[in-house]
Formats: C-alpha cells, sequence, structure tokens
C-alpha cells in the first residue's frame, strides 16, 4: 500500500526535476532596444535631484528635526490663530443655540424607536434576508461582467 504513494512521490519529484532543468535551459531574455538607457538616464536624474526631492527619510538630518520643529510650530500657530478668533465668542450662548438647531433629533429616534418596536421581527428578518440576496446578486453580476470584458483577453 505504501508503494503506490512513494511512486506517485518519485513521479511528483521527477517531473519537478524535468521542468526545473527544462526552465534553466531556456537563455536569458534580453531588454527591448533602448530601455536600459531609459532605466540608467533615469537613475541619474533621480541621483542628481537636489535632497528636498528625495524621500523624508533620505533627508539630511538637521533638515529633518527643522522640518518638525516647523510643523509643530506652525500647528502650533493655526491652534492659536484659531482660539484668537473664538475666543470673543460666548460659549453659552453658542452651545444653548447650537443644541436649539438639533433639538429634533432626540423626538426622531422615538418616532423610530415606536415604529421598530411595532414591526414583526419575521418583517425584520425578511428585510435583512432580501437585502442579502440583493448584495450577492450585485456580486454575481459584477463577477459575470468582469469575466466577460476582461477575463477573456
Amino acid at each position: 500500500m505504501n508503494t503506490p504513494v512513494n511512486s506517485n512521490e518519485s513521479r511528483e519529484q521527477q517531473l519537478e526535476r524535468l521542468i526545473d532543468t527544462a526552465l534553466r535551459d531556456q537563455p536569458l531574455r534580453r531588454a527591448p532596444a533602448g530601455f536600459e538607457d531609459k532605466v540608467m538616464a533615469a537613475i541619474a536624474s533621480r541621483a542628481a535631484a537636489p535632497w528636498w526631492r528625495s524621500s523624508f527619510a533620505s533627508w539630511p538630518v538637521a533638515a529633518r528635526v527643522l522640518f518638525l520643529i516647523a510643523s509643530v510650530g506652525f500647528a502650533k500657530l493655526g491652534l492659536e490663530a484659531t482660539a484668537l478668533v473664538m475666543g470673543p465668542l460666548d460659549p453659552t450662548a453658542r452651545s444653548a443655540a447650537l443644541f436649539a438647531e438639533v433639538a429634533w433629533i432626540p423626538s426622531l429616534f422615538g418616532t423610530f424607536e415606536a415604529v421598530f418596536r411595532d414591526l414583526p421581527s419575521l418583517w425584520i428578518y425578511g428585510a435583512l434576508g432580501v437585502i442579502g440576496v440583493l448584495y450577492l446578486t450585485l456580486f454575481g453580476v459584477s463577477a459575470a461582467a468582469y469575466r466577460t470584458l476582461y477575463a477573456s483577453r
């Protein structure tokens, strides 16, 4: 009984060695004409670019520290400007006006609660089931459209 398993494994190993040998014997492919020159020119232009046009991690340490200090300073300046502009406003009058504008929200939640409390649970589960079926239908139609448009290429 162990013989078929070992023969299958040895056949797989032989096939693997055969495929590996065949692939290693293939000649190396050359890049298209002019491609190497374009790549080397792009590398040279990136190397010649000034330090501030490269990634932040490659900036000099002094420039990174200065940038971080300036960023924190600008953030503090923005917060101070906001406090300066908002300072003259009376916070209690502003919050009272804000809550007066949205006072209808709790009554809306009460209405929703009363409506949903009276709904039969079968309707709710049915609605969730319909939503699930519609989602699966959308997924199926999208997969079919993708397969029709792109997978055949």
